[in-house]
Parts: C-alpha cells; sequence; structure tokens
C-alpha cells in the first residue's frame, strides 16, 4: 500500500510506468524523465518528501498515485487530507551576519553525480562565522533532517524553477550519530588493539544508512574500526571510503547479515 513513507526510488523501480504519470500529474516531477537525475534523486526520497518538493498536499499525492496503480484512495483508520506544505518564513536576520560558502550541485544531479560527499564535506568544514548556501535544481528537503542532527538549521527560497538557494547554519552542537562505542580501557591498562564501534543501519531507508556511517567516521580514532552491520553490500559507500582515506572489508558471516570493517588507511589491520 502506497503511504507518505514509501521510498519513491523503490516505487518508480516496481512500478516504472509511473514515472509517465507523475510526470504528467505536476510539472515538478517531469524531472523524473532524466534516467541519470532520477537515478540519484529518487532512492533519496519519500512520496511525503515529494509533496513537499513540489508544493502539494501529501495526501492528495498519496490518493493519486493509489489509483494509478489500483489501490484504495483511502484505508481504514487513515486520516484526513494534510494541509499543503507551509511557504518558508522571512529570511533570518542571522544570516545577513554569516559569511556564504556557496555550493552548486545543480550540474552535478543534472548529469547523475551523486553530490551527496561534497555537501557533506562542505557542511562539516564550516567554520565560526559562516554559512553553506547550497544551490539545486529542486528542494533538497531530504538534507534537512540530515543536517539537523549535525546541529544545522535551513532556510530556503526558489530563485527560479530550477534554481533553489538553501542556506544552512549552525545554531547549537548536533547530536553525535548513533552508534555503540566499545568502552575506554582505564588508565595505564596495555593496548588491547584498535577501538571498535558497531553500527547496525538494517533496515534504514537510504540514504540513512551512509550518513549514519560517514557521520561515525568523522569522529573515528586513528586506531579505531567501524564495524558496519548491513543487510547488503554499500557498493555506492565504497569509493566514498576510499576517497576520504579509509580501508574496508566485507564479509556475510550469515545469510542476510552483511558486515563491513572500516578503519583508517595504514592503521594495521582490523580486528575481527
Amino acid at each position: 500500500m502506497i503511504s507518505p513513507g514509501t521510498n519513491v526510488g523503490r516505487l518508480l523501480d516496481e512500478r516504472p510506468e509511473l514515472v509517465e504519470f507523475l510526470a504528467g500529474y505536476h510539472a515538478h516531477f517531469a524531472r523524473l524523465r532524466n534516467r541519470l537525475l532520477r537515478r540519484v534523486v529518487a532512492p533519496r526520497v519519500t512520496v511525503a518528501d515529494a509533496a513537499r518538493m513540489a508544493g502539494i498536499p501529501c495526501d492528495e499525492l498519496v490518493a493519486a498515485l493509489r489509483r494509478a496503480v489500483g489501490e484504495p484512495e483511502a484505508g481504514a483508520g487513515e486520516p484526513a487530507a494534510s494541509p499543503a506544505p507551509a511557504a518558508a518564513g522571512p529570511r533570518p536576520a542571522v544570516l545577513d551576519a554569516l559569511r556564504p560558502v556557496e555550493l552548486d550541485v545543480r550540474e552535478d544531479l543534472r548529469a547523475g553525480r551523486e553530490p551527496f560527499a561534497r555537501i557533506m564535506a562542505a557542511a562539516r568544514a564550516l567554520a565560526p562565522g559562516e554559512a553553506l548556501l547550497l544551490r539545486a535544481p529542486f528542494e533538497p528537503v531530504p538534507l534537512y533532517e540530515v543536517l539537523s542532527r549535525r546541529g544545522l538549521a535551513h532556510w530556503s527560497e526558489a530563485r527560479g524553477p530550477d534554481d533553489w538557494q538553501v542556506w544552512f547554519h549552525r545554531v547549537a552542537p548536533g547530536p553525535e550519530a548513533g552508534g555503540e562505542r566499545a568502552p575506554a580501557r582505564p588508565p595505564g591498562t596495555p593496548d588491547a588493539g584498535p577501538e571498535r564501534v558497531v553500527v547496525d543501519v538494517r533496515g534504514l531507508e537510504p540514504p540513512q544508512p551512509m550518513v549514519r556511517v560517514l557521520e561515525l567516521l568523522d569522529t573515528l580514532p586513528a586506531r579505531g574500526v567501524l564495524e558496519v552491520l548491513h543487510d547488503r553490500r554499500p557498493l555506492f559507500l565504497y569509493p566514498q571510503l576510499e576517497a576520504r582515506g579509509f580501508a574496508h572489508a566485507t564479509d556475510e558471516p550469515e545469510p542476510g547479515l552483511v558486515r563491513i570493517l572500516i578503519r583508517h588507511a595504514g592503521g594495521g589491520d582490523a580486528a575481527r
């Protein structure tokens, strides 16, 4: 049953005819005809995200999709139609005192290149008094939650049909990503080997597994090992690890479980 939380990428994989349906339903979705753009964006977006990006009520889009695939438009106990997304408020005065660090990912997305790593690197590199000014061909709704966990608030405005500007600025230190860190050794005890951090990302929708892993790597000690428990081999993660100077090894200790051990390259063998 299609719902607000349905992943658009998976939906279009299962129902490819919905590409043309959505393109005809609302002008915003016409860009889904671009196969490269669809490959990068759709897996990161839920139906609720897509509705907000198009500026239409979520329940209206859910009902339209259900009609298109022959599902009931409303299930028992479901809430009434939700209101249309609220417009962005006035520009925060705090932005006037910040120096913008501009990152334009419009061409990356049009060419089918994944800009997520560039965005996260730019967010990490922000110095006091700076704000990340992101330029994108649409409102990057999925990024809001990701960067809010890093302590970044946002304000967005549409400058044209394919030109969104989003300011990300720091308001307070964000909570660290989840993960179970091995307890520290008492002072004076012998070195017991690499410190291990374990994170289970099974069942999370993309891009959350990659986000969780990259956030934990930001604080991984020099001799630490990050053990990732996954339900599939993260093929898009491997190039990001290598570009950031991490070595990795993958095995499948049991059916349905993929384990990735990640360490700083040159830091010695990862303990199993």
